[in-house]
């Protein structure tokens, strides 16, 4: 089978199943989730690595070099922020370097990296540099876990899927520059959609405070569709997701005015990197004064099947986003 059939998340199943290592007592979470989390003497680790390749996440001449950098230390963040109840503490970096690219294009981007880490209080701790067809940034990031540690599987009927701020705006700034690209003069709000896209933000707070109160949690690092599906698959569980429910943005109403593409870059686009999670109903509002950038989306039910509803009706709905095989 070829990868282009077996497909990005066949393809880890299938290193679950056959070639990961045997389960054991100090495992806290598994690969499948969003970190790899194991006890120790002390504290519990997780750990989590991202990649960004140059022509297939992005474009050099679309984000600056410290943006890129910066990009590639939240996007570990984020997955860190996943777990609940964790913090980022250690960072190491891989490149990939073509030879001609310039030494200040690669001072820029580490700068973009240590200002990201000195943000959260990381530690850029090592890493390799090799030479490469194409930039690529393969970061690694080390985490300690506190006492609310949150996987993707423990979603219970019953529980409401709540989701932080608004989904679309990196999907839309995308388009945005792949129609326009980054020489036009854009708009206040287009460049608020550029910015969602190259200058994403992880929710490390919001998700140290929902930690305890939540039954699972991810990132919608691959769009919302995603992860919603993630969150039911490996709890057992099915969903009703509301379309008018999910939070869209100003910005993107506006420069989008087809309600159906906003609803498409919301379901389908990818790195928003805001947290989709699932909660009892009786802490709900709760939770919501500790975040106000909380919605509550749908609800956890025992079908095993995700349905999405607009106006009373079911919608018929089919993954349409980017897919790397």
């Amino acid at each position: 089978m070829k990868m282009k059939s077996l497909g990005e998340f066949g393809f880890v199943n299938m290193i679950r199943k056959r070639f990961a290592g045997k389960s054991n007592d100090k495992i806290v979470a598994e690969i499948g989730d969003d970190c790899f989390c194991f006890q120790t003497g002390k504290s519990d680790i997780c750990i989590t690595k991202d990649m960004l390749i140059e022509d297939v996440h992005f474009k050099k001449a679309w984000i600056s070099p410290s943006d890129l950098g910066r990009k590639a230390v939240e996007i570990n963040v984020s997955d860190i922020a996943s777990m609940g109840d964790a913090q980022p503490k250690y960072l190491f970096v891989g490149l990939g370097c073509p030879e001609d690219i310039s030494s200040e294009y690669i001072k820029k981007l580490y700068c973009g990296i240590k200002k990201a880490c000195d943000k959260y209080g990381i530690i850029i701790a090592g890493g390799d540099t090799v030479k490469s067809d194409k930039l690529i940034i393969s970061a690694t990031a080390v985490g300690e876990c506190g006492k609310y540690i949150v996987k993707r599987s423990g979603a219970k009927n019953g529980d409401l899927i709540g989701v932080t701020n608004t989904f679309g705006d990196s999907a839309a700034g995308l388009e945005l520059l792949t129609k326009f690209g980054a020489a036009y003069k854009f708009g206040k709000e287009q460049k608020f959609l550029i910015s969602k896209h190259n200058c994403p933000q992880a929710r490390l707070a919001e998700a140290n405070a929902v930690a305890r109160y939540v039954s699972s949690m991810t990132d919608a690092s691959d769009g919302l569709y995603v992860s919603v599906d993630l969150i039911a698959k490996e709890s057992g569980k099915g969903a009703n997701i509301y379309i008018k429910r999910i939070p869209l943005s100003r910005q993107l109403k506006k420069v989008e005015p087809e309600k159906s593409k906003r609803i498409k870059s919301a379901l389908y686009g990818g790195e928003d990197f805001e947290l989709v999670f699932t909660v009892h109903a009786s802490k709900a509002a709760m939770l919501k004064k500790l975040v106000p950038s909380v919605s509550y989306i749908g609800i956890i039910n025992d079908t095993k099947k995700v349905k999405y509803f607009h106006n009373g009706k079911e919608e018929k709905t089919k993954y349409c986003g980017f897919k790397h095989f």
